[in-house]
């Protein structure tokens, strides 16, 4: 049974299109529309059949839909919720931008209360990046963060996880501070961490057989480094007080554990080597 009469879709590249295919896949609503400022993005995505129909007028595109996913880069999604705000305030809507402070204070601000807005992040994603990448089966058992506003009307939480859940993925509750704070570290952080190894190898790359010395190690620690620099350097600027501290504790532990190697110190090495295996292991 649909959820929904017209489900609108605004940013329709690997999530955007995952999130489609998979309501699509499942019935979730009767028709989907996609928005992109990009005329041959949206052409693809109608051809791949994961919307309908499809506008690149914004203000045009909400007309018309009864629920809609924000799936553009994080500044645009805020924009775009402005637009909603001043056109069509009641409009439930969510998005999948990867930090929360920000369209969620910006939401309370400019929305009345009684809105309809809930963010959401998916924490499901590749390296790679649009249309074609797409998957209806990207959030099956992964989690999704629901971020809730504090003047949203009391039914809509239950409708975005109910969302989420029935496109597979798992919903956790979590206030929009905390899921940044915690970001910055099992997700921010360890993707400036593979730029910067890409980065330092660089250096090394004229030497000899070089990329010889290249094993699954360093394969699986950068893959990451290959994403989009334009989401990731939205990301980083948007969640900057968080990333900062992260990188600030992350120095912490790679001096100390720089004195352990310079002063040879075995026994502290192998000690603290164990102590974050243990930790990796109940992950």
């Amino acid at each position: 049974m649909s959820m929904f009469e017209n489900i609108g879709i605004a940013g329709l590249g690997l999530l955007g299109g995952s999130i489609a295919l998979s309501v699509k896949e499942l019935g979730l609503s009767k028709r989907i529309s996609g928005f992109t400022r990009s005329p041959k993005t949206l052409e693809r995505a109608i051809s791949l059949g994961a919307v309908d129909d499809g506008l690149l007028n914004f203000e045009e595109f909400i007309k018309d839909v009864d629920f809609v996913v924000l799936s553009a880069p994080i500044s645009a999604n805020i924009e775009l919720a402005r637009i909603i705000g001043r056109q069509k305030p009641s409009l439930l809507f969510t998005d999948v931008g990867s930090t929360k402070k920000e369209i969620v204070k910006m939401v309370e601000d400019f929305f009345p209360s009684g809105h309809r807005f809930v963010g959401s992040h998916p924490m499901a994603g590749s390296e790679k990046k649009g249309i074609d990448q797409a998957n209806p089966f990207l959030f099956k058992g992964k989690t999704v963060i629901i971020t809730p506003v504090s003047n949203c009307s009391p039914s809509t939480i239950e409708t975005i996880e109910d969302f989420w859940r029935k496109i597979g993925a798992r919903t956790v509750r979590m206030d929009a501070d905390t899921h940044d704070d915690l970001c910055a570290y099992t997700s921010h952080l360890p993707h400036l961490v593979a730029f910067l190894l890409v980065s330092v190898f660089s250096e090394k790359m004229d030497k000899p057989n070089a990329s010889a010395c290249i094993g699954a190690g360093f394969r699986d620690t950068t893959r990451i480094a290959a994403s989009d620099q334009e989401i990731w350097s939205e990301i980083f600027l948007s969640n900057s007080e968080n990333i900062l501290n992260a990188i600030e504790k992350f120095k912490e532990h790679l001096n100390k554990i720089e004195d352990m190697i310079e002063k040879k110190d075995a026994q502290s090495l192998k000690n603290m080597i164990e102590k974050i295996r243990k930790i990796r292991s109940t992950i």
